[in-house]
């Protein structure tokens, strides 16, 4: 499994040619929306479960994940609503889960410059914050590098998934109940199953 994507991401092009985002511009990026759309998600309905497809795939179809049983995926209406207008937003019905995906340019920087950003930015935002890891996995259509925390006294634990890709990134964000094991394994499930038409950039 390559990891020199983080060290060499494509750019993504512009109306001024490519482009590339600051690993410090990413992280405040990432933790912004991470919040609202976690609230968003969580204002609205959650509907049934039982006719949920066993997949989700994106309106322009260049991304799927899997969408477990007693999890949804907002619609294309729904999802306007959300803070930012994520690219997809699945939710357990019993408001224990969410996982939001999003499209952002290509990173400029590493995975060790990301973490750095990523701990200082998250810290700012929560109190008791407790890195728990970060690493590159391996998801269905490629690498990415996972910072994974937790917050005790919220009750929470969040992921925060960065997926380089050719012409741009992807970010998959969230968040599970501490020791709802049942709920981080369907998350886990989620995040490793995300599969895209754009391939690995180059190293």
């Amino acid at each position: 499994m390559a990891t020199s994507s983080f060290a060499d991401p494509a750019t993504a092009s512009g109306p001024h040619g490519p482009r590339r985002l600051p690993l410090r511009l990413m992280a405040a990026a990432l933790v912004v929306a991470a919040l609202a759309a976690i609230v968003a998600a969580v204002a609205l309905h959650p509907g049934g479960s039982s006719d949920a497809p066993v997949r989700h795939t994106a309106a322009d179809k260049t991304f799927s994940v899997v969408v477990p049983d007693g999890w949804r995926a907002l619609s294309q209406a729904e999802l306007r609503q959300v803070p930012g207008a994520p690219a997809a937003l699945l939710r357990r019905t019993d408001g224990t889960g969410v996982v939001v995906i999003r499209e952002r340019p290509a990173l400029a920087g590493n995975g060790r410059s990301l973490t750095r950003d990523l701990t200082a930015q998250i810290a700012r935002r929560f109190t008791g914050v407790r890195p728990v890891t970060t690493r590159t996995v391996g998801l269905a259509g490629g690498p990415a590098y996972v910072y994974t925390f937790a917050r005790p006294t919220a009750g929470r634990v969040q992921s925060i998934a960065v997926a380089p890709r050719a012409g741009g990134t992807y970010t998959l964000d969230a968040v599970a109940g501490a020791g709802a094991r049942d709920v981080a394994a369907q998350v886990g499930a989620i995040v490793r199953s995300f599969a895209t038409t754009n391939p690995v950039p180059h190293s």
